[in-house]
C-alpha cells in the first residue's frame, strides 16, 4: 500500500514514496522512469537526509494558497491562506499499527483543532492505534479517522466531499473501524462515536460510515458507500440532526495517460419534527497526463441539497497540476459555480494557485 491509512491518504509508506518518485513527478534527465527503474534517494524522508527505522514512517506537508474570487460579478477579493502545515508519523511494529498528525493553522479547519484560540491553533486531523489480522489483510483501528466514504481526494471543497461531510481537511471523526485489503476486494466500516475535538456533546455526530469496492482487472474500480449520523444539534442549523448519504463511485484508466473519477451520492435529511427530505450530489473528473508529472484536469459537479427551498447547483473546474520536483508540486484551478442558497443561486468564480512541499 502507498499510505499507512488502508483506505488512502496520510503518511506515505516506503513503497508509496518510491512509486511517487518513479511514476508521479517529472524527470528531466534522459534516464527512463517507470517501475523498472530505481527511485532516487531524494524520495526518502527529508530528501533522503534522514532514514527512519523500517518500522517508522515520517512525513509532513506545507501547502499555501493564493485565491482570487468573485461573487455575482462583484469586485474580486484576494486572499493568501496557509492551507496545511502538518507533521505526520506512523509505526508498523509486528501486528501493531499507529498513526497521527499534528499541525498549525492560522484560521479554518476548526473541527480538527485541539486548541481553541480565535486564530493560530494547533490541530490534529487524525490519530489512531490499530492491530492487524489475517496476514495484515485486516486492520482494526480506534481513534480519530478519515471517514471511509467515496473517492479520497484533496479537493475538500468539492460538493461530493462537503455535502457528505467526508473531506480530508477537518471532517474526520473519532470511532472504531475495520478495514480489509485484498487483491480484488477492499473496504472499511466505521462506527462513528463523535468528534471529541468539538463541544458540547450535543453537536457530536454518531452513526456509521462504510465503503466496499471491487477491482476489475488493473484499470477499473467500482465501489459503493453508505453513511448515517445523528446528533442532538446540527452544527449548521442548530436543530436535531438525522442525515444520511448513500452512493456509488468509480475510478478507471481507459488509457495509460487518462484517468476517470466519478461519484454520485443520494443525500437524506430528516429535520426535527419533519419528513425525510432528499437531495443528491455528483462529480465527474477527467485527468490527462500529456507529460509525466503534468496533469490537466476537467471536473463537473452538481448539488441538490436535501434541505427544502434550494434549487440545483452546477459547477465546473479546469485545473493544471505539476509535480515539478521531488517533494514539490504546484496547482492552478479555475472554477465557476452556481451555488444554491435560500435566496436563489449565487454565481461564484474563483482562481486558485497552490504550492505544496512535503517532507
Amino acid at each position: 500500500m502507498c499510505h499507512a491509512d488502508p483506505s488512502g491518504g496520510g503518511v506515505l509508506t516506503a513503497y508509496g514514496r518510491a512509486q511517487g518518485d518513479l511514476l508521479l513527478r517529472t524527470h528531466y534527465s534522459g534516464q527512463p522512469a517507470g517501475e523498472e527503474a530505481e527511485p532516487d534517494k531524494s524520495a526518502g524522508f527529508l530528501f533522503g537526509a534522514v532514514e527512519p527505522p523500517e518500522w517508522m514512517m515520517l512525513g509532513g506537508s506545507l501547502r499555501g494558497l493564493a485565491l482570487r474570487s468573485w461573487t455575482n460579478g462583484a469586485e474580486p477579493t484576494d486572499r493568501l491562506l496557509l492551507m496545511q502545515a502538518d507533521l505526520r508519523a506512523a509505526i508498523s511494529a509486528g501486528r501493531v499499527r499507529a498513526g497521527g498528525s499534528l499541525g498549525y493553522v492560522h484560521e479554518g479547519a476548526r473541527f480538527a483543532q485541539v486548541t481553541s484560540r480565535a486564530q493560530d491553533n494547533l490541530l490534529s486531523r487524525e490519530h489512531w492505534l490499530g492491530y492487524t489480522f489475517a496476514e495484515d489483510a485486516v486492520l482494526v483501528r480506534a481513534g480519530r479517522l478519515n471517514l471511509p466514504f467515496g473517492n479520497r481526494s484533496l479537493e475538500h471543497t468539492a460538493w461530493v466531499r462537503s455535502a457528505t461531510r467526508t473531506d480530508l481537511n477537518d471532517a474526520q471523526q473519532h470511532g472504531v473501524a475495520a478495514a480489509y485489503s485484498g487483491e480484488e476486494w477492499r473496504g472499511e466500516a466505521m462506527a462513528i462515536l463523535g468528534n471529541f475535538q468539538i463541544g458540547p456533546d450535543d453537536y457530536r455526530e454518531r452513526g456509521w460510515s462504510a465503503f466496499v469496492e471491487r477491482a476489475f482487472g488493473t484499470r477499473w474500480v467500482l465501489g459503493a458507500s453508505t453513511l448515517g449520523t445523528f446528533a442532538d444539534r446540527d452544527r449548521a442549523t442548530r436543530a436535531k440532526l438525522h442525515r444520511e448519504a448513500h452512493g456509488l463511485f468509480l475510478r478507471g484508466a481507459p488509457f495509460e495517460k487518462l484517468v476517470l473519477l466519478a461519484e454520485a451520492d443520494v443525500l437524506l435529511r430528516r429535520p426535527e419534527g419533519g419528513e425525510l427530505a432528499t437531495g443528491w450530489t455528483s462529480m465527474v473528473q477527467v485527468d490527462l497526463e500529456p507529460l509525466q508529472g503534468l496533469h490537466l484536469l476537467a471536473t463537473g459537479e452538481t448539488l441538490r441539497d436535501a434541505r427544502p427551498g434550494l434549487s440545483t447547483g452546477v459547477g465546473g473546474w479546469l485545473s493544471a497540476w505539476w509535480f515539478f520536483a521531488p517533494h514539490a508540486d504546484a496547482r492552478v484551478d479555475a472554477l465557476v459555480r452556481d451555488i444554491p442558497t435560500p435566496a436563489g443561486n449565487v454565481r461564484s468564480t474563483a482562481v486558485l494557485f497552490q504550492l505544496h512541499a512535503f517532507l
